[in-house]
């Protein structure tokens, strides 16, 4: 019943948002950008999505915070509705209104990869794993120049937040582990740590103890990828590598956990009745949640 109050919310947030923008008979919920990246030494779509608020006067000087999001095919349209549905629709000023750069991909595998790798988590080669480990370029990417790209259009706030799934999620924990700076707020989504033989998971523990993370927030969302019959507990015993994706993202749970002088702020949350596909659109929902929990909205006069 949850879930499907969630799918409810979601729908209403896509449909009674878009409403209010209707162009030549088009519901518009963003706009396509573009940009040459002599890093990449290719150009690269960008989606933006800004809020209503953006075109009003009252809002000229208005600084508003930002959220990068990757594979942004996969999940514009449910990151933005629901903002706009918790931060300006009916009322709501559950979420600050904020603007939303997606990230479509090119090579996904290369991109979202920090370092090349040719096995997946139970072993097999796999010949797509053979382009990987151009992940490092694609956050030099972001941070040389599509956050200056976007910095000069748009003023944004200092606050700035990230959200990724699987191999998404491999490189917010990544950038969190090894470019602490670039975000203040991070969200990963069933991360693929399992890796390269869980080389970025091994790597954790030392960036735990340094306090770049003092201050930052990391919501951690995992997904049921388990055999019928299978727990939490149970797979911790586990050797397969049906399991490897789980447990080593609990083994990540537990080394962040361990190091709560970290001044990480952190929250996690296991999705029993979610598996690695379906436990997005609820993780981004709790991850929002959670990121702004106690917002207050101070909105112009």
């Amino acid at each position: 019943m949850k879930n499907f109050q969630l799918i409810i919310l979601f729908l209403c947030a896509v449909f009674t948002a878009t409403a209010q923008t209707v162009k030549n008979g088009n519901l518009i919920i963003g706009k396509v950008d573009s940009l040459h990246s002599r890093i990449l030494n290719e150009d690269r779509k960008i989606w933006i999505y800004l809020p209503s608020s953006a075109s009003d006067i009252k809002y000229q000087k208005q600084h508003y915070p930002i959220l990068y999001l990757l594979d942004a095919e996969s999940h514009f349209s449910s990151v933005t509705g629901m903002i706009q549905q918790l931060s300006e629709i009916n009322g709501n000023s559950v979420l600050p209104e904020m603007i939303v750069v997606g990230i479509p991909n090119k090579d996904r595998t290369r991109d979202l990869t920090p370092t090349n790798a040719l096995t997946g988590p139970e072993g097999k080669k796999y010949p797509m794993f053979k382009k990987s480990g151009g992940g490092e370029k694609f956050v030099a990417f972001i941070e040389k120049e599509l956050m200056p790209h976007i910095d000069s259009l748009y003023a944004p706030s200092p606050q700035r937040s990230i959200i990724g799934h699987s191999f998404g999620g491999l490189t917010v924990m990544n950038i969190m582990i090894h470019h602490p700076e670039l975000f203040n707020q991070y969200v990963a989504i069933d991360p693929s740590m399992w890796w390269d033989s869980r080389k970025l998971l091994k790597e954790t523990p030392s960036a735990m103890t340094d306090k770049k993370l003092l201050g930052k927030s990391l919501f951690l969302g995992i997904a049921n990828t388990m055999a019928s019959g299978m727990d939490t507990t149970k797979v911790l015993s586990d050797t397969t590598g049906d399991t490897e994706h789980i447990r080593a993202i609990l083994a990540l749970n537990k080394v962040i956990r361990n190091h709560s002088g970290s001044g990480l702020q952190y929250s996690y949350k296991y999705y029993k009745d979610d598996d690695h596909g379906s436990v997005p659109l609820i993780a981004e929902y709790d991850a929002l949640h959670f990121l702004y929990k106690g917002y207050t909205a101070n909105k112009p006069k």
